[in-house]
C-alpha cells in the first residue's frame, strides 16, 4: 500500500506542469522606497540589500576581479552609513530608478569613495 501511495504521488510530480524559475530583482526605485519607509522591518532590509553588495563587491576585489565601478569603503564606515550614502545619492539620480539596484549602489558609493584616493592614502601610510 505505502508503494502504490508513494508511486503515484511520484507520478504526479513528474507528470505536474513545470513552471520557469522567474529573475527577480530588486529595482532602484523600489530600494528607496524601502529605505525611506517608516517601518523597522523595510529599513533593516534596505541596510541588508547594500550590506549585500559591498560585501560582494568587497568579495570581488578581494579575488583580483575589480568591477566596472569600483569604489573603496574606509573601514569605519558602518553599513548604515553607506546606505545613508546611497540614498542620499539616489535621491538626486531618479534616471536609475528603473536599474537593478545593485548596479545602482556602486554607483551611488563611487562618487563619494572611487578607489584611486583610498588606495594613494593607503600607499602613504605604508612608507
Amino acid at each position: 500500500m505505502k508503494q502504490a501511495l508513494a508511486a503515484l504521488l511520484l507520478t504526479l510530480f513528474l507528470l505536474a506542469p513545470m513552471r520557469a524559475a522567474e529573475a527577480q530583482y530588486m529595482a532602484t526605485k523600489d530600494l528607496a522606497r524601502e529605505c525611506l519607509s517608516e517601518k523597522r522591518e523595510l529599513m533593516a532590509a534596505c541596510i541588508g540589500y547594500v550590506a549585500g553588495v559591498i560585501d560582494y563587491h568587497v568579495l570581488m576585489q578581494s579575488f583580483g576581479t575589480a568591477p566596472t565601478i569600483d569604489f573603496c569603503i574606509p573601514e569605519d564606515i558602518s553599513k548604515e552609513q553607506a546606505a545613508i550614502i546611497v540614498m542620499a545619492y539616489l535621491r538626486g539620480e531618479t534616471q536609475h530608478d528603473e536599474f537593478t539596484a545593485a548596479a545602482t549602489i556602486p554607483l551611488a558609493l563611487n562618487k563619494v569613495f572611487p578607489c584611486r584616493e583610498m588606495r594613494a592614502t593607503r600607499k602613504k601610510k605604508r612608507s
